[in-house]
Order: C-alpha cells, then structure tokens, then sequence
C-alpha cells in the first residue's frame, strides 16, 4: 500500500494555503458585498418557498386557475421573491449581514 501511496500523483499535491482567508490581502469590502448578495439570495430562496408552500396549501384560489397558470405561477414566484429579498422586506438578509459580518476576516 505505501508503494502506491509514494507513486500516487494526486498524494503529492498540497493544498494552495495562500488561498486560505487568513490572508492580509483580502479585502474586507468585497467579502461584505458577496455576504450581503449571498444573504440576499438566501432571503429569494426563503421567500419563494415560502410563496410555493402557500400556492400549495391553496390558501388564496383565483377565478382564472387553469394549466397555463399552474405552468407560469412557480416563475411569477421566482421573480415575486427577488423583488421582495432585494427591496429588504423580511429582514432576514440584514439579520445574516449582521450574524456572519465580523466574521469574514
């Protein structure tokens, strides 16, 4: 076994530590603003869920329900939970700014 090991390629590969966070060149500025559009979509997600689970549970029925509208309904969804995730409605994206912001050093 320790014959394949020393002949292995991939046992020779170390990993890239420069890439690592720790690093002094990082800027703080650009992993606020990914931590913010990372908060962001995970505040879409939330919202489009939970969008899906209220169509699902049929709580408000419309006049025009047909196949069309089944088919299209899932993307108007999509785009309802964008709009409200960018416009900070919840809060849940400032809230996981706020949890996880000193921690991107």
């Amino acid at each position: 076994m320790d014959a394949f090991m020393d002949n292995n390629p991939i046992s020779k590969i170390k990993p890239n530590i420069s890439h690592q966070l720790t690093s002094s060149k990082l800027d703080s500025i650009d992993e606020k603003s990914e931590l913010s559009a990372v908060a962001q979509e995970f505040e879409s997600l939330f919202v489009y869920q939970m969008l899906k689970s209220a169509r699902k549970a049929k709580l408000a029925e419309s006049l025009f329900s047909n196949q069309g509208s089944e088919t299209y309904q899932p993307l108007l969804d999509q785009e309802y939970a964008k709009t409200i995730a960018e416009n900070h409605s919840f809060g849940i994206a400032d809230a996981l700014v706020r949890q996880f912001g000193g921690k991107t050093k």
